[in-house]
């Protein structure tokens, strides 16, 4: 059984070659849910529940950095406009989480012993995928 430290771990936004890491963030969280409906049927004393639709959403949090090629300043600019981004979840270069989301929540905090921290909350849009390492 493969244990992972966190130390690989990263957040990047886009896709392929075009991705770009995310700097300073420490931790990421992706949630997967799913609908349970109820059923009811004439002559049953119970309900039966049956699986429906999924969701996923995730939060990253991290140190601020706006520097232009740190891609905060993106998340800014893609909460302010709207804009659909690929999100890429990584524990290493081979196991990752990838889908589409929009901003839902951006919060930034200013704390007196000089820590500037960055959190976001992304709403999923459509599916999200795990990818494996290929076996050999």
């Amino acid at each position: 059984m493969a244990l992972y430290t966190g130390v690989t771990g990263y957040i990047k936004l886009g896709k392929d070659t075009s991705a770009k890491k995310m700097a300073h963030m420490s931790s990421w969280e992706v949630e997967l849910s799913k609908d349970i409906i109820e059923v009811v049927s004439f002559g049953n004393s119970y309900k039966e529940k049956v699986p429906s639709i999924k969701d996923w959403s995730a939060t990253c949090d991290g140190a601020v950095d706006f520097d232009k090629d740190a891609g905060q300043k993106d998340l800014v600019d893609a909460f302010e406009n709207g804009t659909l981004l690929t999100f890429g979840f990584g524990i290493t270069d081979e196991i990752f989480m990838e889908g589409t989301g929009y901003i839902e929540s951006l919060t930034i905090t200013d704390e007196a012993d000089g820590n500037v921290s960055l959190s976001i909350s992304v709403a999923g849009s459509n599916a999200i995928t795990l990818t494996l390492p290929a076996e050999k």
